[in-house]
């Protein structure tokens, strides 16, 4: 069963948790933030098995963070059986976005791409990366990334730049949605190729490309870019306050220190941009083209 958009939803992936005490570690974490009170939680949870016993304690759980259970989705059999006998809904969420918002004509749209690409380059800056990052700039951060954890940093060591200029030349031929509008709490969107989004993505909705993300507004809810497995894609928003990201099969989460869920709007944002650096998800400031 599929669902569309869940009034008053708030998604919630624990997909790559292994075992119950992430799940319940990491979802009360999420559920602490102000903006997942009184909301209705879609709980994705993967392949992991899980018993009544434990689907019961996470039940109650997010009942005592002042939130409800809409449904779960799920690969186990285990999970899904259990899941049944507790009267827990099994569904997945739809990608539910109003046909007036999505480019569907590339002969109607061709102009309309092409302001928004060089609004994109003017913001994001152009050219090919050693341009907008030259060598003497790719000075090595002091910051060493934990485990799960964004870092954010100035400038970057280059690991493996013929990689990443054969990805971003692969990535340009794939076809790039173009949304023009904010994600909502409990909105879902998917792109077999690069996504655009002019507004903001909020906590507990979710982007997935296989692709780039590219984000014109504050990025706070979940971000998959690469999720065909390809770890050179990238997630580029003014503000990335995203509750998770994942970059091809590399996940990481906002750090306990960050704990500014919504973030006012201003003139002085500098543009982020999330990468995969040495097995970790680091973000870097995009300082705009001279």
């Amino acid at each position: 069963m599929e669902k569309g958009y869940v009034e008053n939803g708030f998604i919630v992936d624990l997909a790559n948790s292994k075992k119950t005490s992430e799940v319940i570690y990491e979802l009360s974490k999420i559920l602490d933030m102000p903006e997942a009170k009184h909301k209705k939680i879609c709980l994705k949870l993967g392949g992991m098995n899980l018993t009544e016993p434990e689907l019961v304690s996470i039940k109650a759980l997010i009942e005592t963070m002042d939130s409800e259970i809409e449904f779960i989705s799920t690969a186990s059999e285990i999970t899904k059986s259990a899941a049944n006998e507790l009267g827990i809904e099994i569904s997945e969420l739809n990608t539910v976005v109003p046909a007036l918002d999505i480019t569907a004509s590339e002969e109607k749209n061709e102009s309309t791409n092409a302001e928004l690409e060089t609004a994109l380059d003017k913001i994001f800056g152009e050219g090919d990366f050693d341009e907008r990052y030259p060598e003497e700039n790719n000075d090595k951060s002091d910051a060493k990334p934990e485990e799960g954890d964004i870092q954010i940093v100035e400038f970057e060591e280059v690991e493996d730049l013929e990689e990443i200029r054969k990805h971003d030349r692969e990535t340009e031929k794939l076809p790039t949605l173009y949304i023009h509008r904010t994600l909502r709490s409990g909105q879902s969107l998917s792109s077999d190729g690069n996504i655009v989004i002019i507004g903001d993505v909020n906590p507990g909705a979710e982007v997935i490309a296989k692709g780039d993300i590219t984000v014109w507004g504050i990025l706070g809810g979940i971000a998959h870019a690469g999720s065909d497995g390809n770890i050179h894609s990238k997630i580029r928003a003014l503000k990335l306050n995203a509750i998770q990201i994942r970059i091809g099969n590399i996940f990481a989460r906002r750090p306990d220190t960050v704990n500014t869920p919504y973030i006012q709007r201003t003139d002085s944002f500098v543009p982020e941009e999330a990468r995969v650096h040495h097995k970790h998800i680091m973000i870097y400031k995009l300082h705009e083209s001279q």
